[in-house]
């Protein structure tokens, strides 16, 4: 029987953490500067290992008896590593168990982001400056003369950084350690006052902030989050709180983590791209107007105890000539227990200029958990700006569309249009992404 087992989610091998895993070893890292990187194994069984990087044996089958150990140096000769262990039980040879990791090496960086570093802030080491908050290496960037064409690399290593940061430098990339360990967050909400009596609002409340001047920006292998409290301050009624907001234009993140609740990650303007990423929420925690592509994305819908509806997904409040959110082969899920409970998504028309907005939400290829309402989307209201009176918007009147999802909560109905024909083309990733090639973009971020 052959198990294959992905590091992406694991903190350490255990004989009882698997059922039997034949192997325990540390953690790996999901980016580091150490190269060579020496990885340690302790055999649970009799084994045969072999270790492959990239496709290219690093260790030939290698005999390990139980309760021992071996050491192999990992030497990076590209950014982005794919290691694969295969371990064969000696006693048992119909088992064998694989373990797969996607590691990124960083060759050279601008500076060094270190919780747990004890120098004063910008001193060298090993000829890169290290800073204890992200906030005071952001500064050091921006008062460098930096050719502003050039990419800007920040490696921050594993912590918690509760920082309330703000963004504006163009061509930056930030890269965690590992995206588990490596946290940014701020606990701001919407109706918490300011010192002079006015409302923070919804925009200001995030906890990290990046501008639209911050063309290009990149975020890989990080969690960021909004830890307000809803629980704990029932007098704060507004209670949007932001991890994320993006005003930036071909923005990448890639295996990134956005918790919250209400309204999580806040897309405006520009063109956004996600991979790979978790976003955790359950009130609108999708929104904004601007243009955004999500592939292979877990979009996690988060339980509202004695209150119905569960949730909504989405709030796109796209310009009528412009494209809104699209999600290609993500898996929509959730810790509500309740069936047909929480909405695809509904149309936010800012009172500001309401009519300008015709959403556009598609979610096409991907898997639907039964939390997912059978109606999939719902309306919103809004306010005259004239005339002040409430105003309500209907799905459907905006572009909202399915196309070849699966899993229970992916019900086709008369509420749930689908997509035919040319429209197929219309809302791919390609579509979507116009003439952007993101993908050898990221192909030569770190080169």
């Amino acid at each position: 029987m052959k198990k294959v087992v992905s590091l992406l989610i694991i903190v350490l091998f255990s004989a009882s953490f698997f059922g039997g895993a034949l192997i325990s070893m540390e953690k790996l890292p999901d980016a580091t500067m150490d190269n060579p990187y020496t990885l340690t194994i302790q055999s649970q069984a009799d084994v045969v290992i072999s270790i492959f990087m990239n496709d290219k044996t690093v260790l030939q089958e290698t005999l390990l008896k139980a309760g021992n150990s071996l050491s192999v140096d990992l030497k990076f000769e590209v950014p982005r590593n794919t290691i694969r262990i295969v371990v064969r039980n000696m006693n048992n040879l119909n088992e064998e168990q694989i373990f797969v990791k996607k590691i990124l090496y960083l060759s050279q960086v601008d500076a060094v982001v270190d919780k747990n570093f004890t120098g004063n802030d910008g001193e060298s080491v090993n000829g890169v400056p290290h800073f204890t908050s992200i906030s005071a290496a952001l500064e050091f960037l921006k008062n460098s003369k930096n050719d502003e064409e050039k990419r800007k690399y920040i490696f921050i290593k594993s912590g918690n950084y509760y920082e309330k940061i703000t963004i504006d430098i163009p061509n930056l990339s930030l890269v965690g350690e590992d995206v588990l360990s490596t946290k940014i967050y701020y606990d701001d909400a919407a109706g918490k006052t300011l010192p002079d009596g006015k409302k923070i609002g919804t925009s200001k409340s995030a906890s990290v902030t990046i501008k639209g001047s911050a063309t290009g920006f990149t975020a890989e292998n990080i969690t960021f989050e909004n830890s307000f409290d809803e629980q704990n301050n029932p007098e704060i009624t507004s209670k949007q709180a932001v991890a994320v907001l993006t005003q930036s234009d071909r923005a990448v993140f890639i295996n990134c983590r956005f918790i919250g609740n209400q309204d999580t990650l806040y897309v405006r303007n520009g063109l956004h791209y996600f991979r790979d990423c978790y976003i955790e929420g359950d009130v609108d925690f999708i929104f904004g107007d601007g243009r955004a592509v999500f592939e292979d994305c877990v979009i996690f819908s988060v339980d509202r105890p004695g209150i119905k509806p569960k949730g909504y997904i989405t709030a796109a409040s796209t310009k009528k000539d412009n494209l809104g959110f699209l999600f290609t082969n993500c898996v929509f899920t959730s810790n509500v227990t309740d069936k047909n409970s929480v909405y695809l998504g509904r149309p936010w028309h800012p009172s500001s200029d309401p009519y300008s907005v015709n959403s556009n939400v598609v979610i096409r290829e991907s898997y639907l958990g039964e939390h997912i309402h059978m109606d999939g989307w719902t309306s919103m209201s809004s306010k005259d700006p004239k005339t002040g009176e409430k105003i309500w918007f209907y799905p459907e009147t905006e572009r909202f569309f399915e196309y070849q999802n699966y899993g229970p909560g992916a019900i086709i109905n008369e509420k749930r249009p689908q997509l035919e024909g040319e429209n197929v083309e219309l809302y791919s990733k390609e579509k979507f992404l116009d003439d952007w090639d993101v993908e050898r973009f990221i192909e030569q971020l770190y080169q």
